[in-house]
């Protein structure tokens, strides 16, 4: 687990590894637990960066952290395992780190078969909104350096071969069956972050946005293939500062009710604030609420469905996004 920093833009913002959130400013209706009721959901996942060299005064994140202030920061938002794919799996299902998940799914064809196992068959938050009545929830997963829609190794693959640029481990919803088992509804969701910005265009935005920036602009190859004059947090730093605006021109119109979180799946290797054994169920609590803040704020069932008493315990525990000065200003 990896200590992370998030920040959420409300016409606040909201930035992640810790995390943040930003949305347009006025009143909010509530939906569950107080949780603001909004209509649009933006989720930006970065990667593997410790909290002090995101978020410190030497940071090279510089509009990274020019978000900070304008948004809430959750300063005590930890990660549910030192790797990618359980962290990515933990905040779009609620579920605690697996051994198959914890390495990564090198092996995409074993990782999505345990979900197909599992007593709910792999459900996730996106399940959810599709049963929100009486008008159904849409939702998007936008995955940058995706050659085509519901990209994933075949069944055939020992080895994924998706690890630089788009990588699968960074894709959740392609381990879930109910989605990448239905060829359709896989498709016409998960695809590539180039369909995002016609979708902000044209205003049919769906109300839950997933985003995985590629391997390069998330932060994770600390020299990018694409272009090794870059890497690391620079990179990451360069493509939000692109990619965001346009977002937040979305969330900052009140009309929208909308908002953003940023956030970083795992710190680095080296910081492992976080990962004491006595901080895992708060770490998988704190995961899990990252679903339970969409779930909540559109009145859904809890998207936890686990049937450990861990798990049990994830859906009650809250975790709150706190702004600098200490006051709780949204659930995550």
């Amino acid at each position: 687990m990896r200590r992370f920093r998030g920040l959420g833009l409300v016409s606040v913002a909201v930035l992640a590894g810790s995390m943040t959130w930003a949305s347009a400013p006025g009143a909010h209706a509530l939906g569950l637990e107080n949780v603001p009721a909004f209509k649009h959901v933006f989720i930006i996942v970065l990667e593997n960066e410790d909290y002090a060299s995101s978020w410190g005064p030497n940071s090279p994140a510089t509009y990274l952290n020019s978000l900070v202030p304008n948004g809430a920061f959750a300063t005590q938002y930890y990660g549910a395992s030192h790797a990618s794919a359980d962290n990515y799996i933990a905040m779009t299902s609620g579920q605690t780190p697996t051994v198959l998940f914890q390495t990564d799914c090198e092996n995409w064809s074993l990782c999505e078969g345990s979900q197909k196992a599992r007593v709910d068959g792999g459900r996730s938050i996106v399940d959810q909104l599709e049963e929100v009545t009486p008008t159904a929830l849409t939702w998007g997963a936008y995955m940058d350096g995706m050659s085509r829609s519901c990209q994933h190794p075949s069944a055939n693959d020992v080895v994924d071969p998706y690890g630089i640029g788009y990588a699968t481990r960074h894709d959740p919803f392609v381990y879930y069956p109910p989605i990448v088992e239905d060829q359709k509804r896989c498709d016409l969701h998960v695809v590539p972050y180039t369909e995002l910005t016609p979708t902000l265009t044209s205003g049919a935005v769906p109300n839950y946005v997933f985003i995985t920036p590629d391997t390069c602009h998330d932060g994770h190859d600390a020299v990018c293939a694409s272009d090794p004059t870059t890497g690391g947090l620079k990179a990451a730093d360069s493509w939000l500062s692109t990619n965001v605006p346009p977002i937040l021109q979305f969330v900052n119109d009140p009309n929208n009710d909308a908002v953003l979180f940023i956030t970083f799946d795992e710190s680095g290797f080296d910081d492992f604030s976080g990962c004491t054994s006595a901080r895992a169920p708060r770490a998988a609590s704190e995961r899990a609420s990252t679903v339970a803040a969409g779930s909540d704020s559109w009145r859904c069932r809890r998207a936890c469905m686990q049937a450990t008493p861990l798990t049990r315990r994830t859906t009650t525990l809250r975790c709150c996004v706190r702004s600098r000065t200490g006051s709780a200003s949204a659930s995550t």
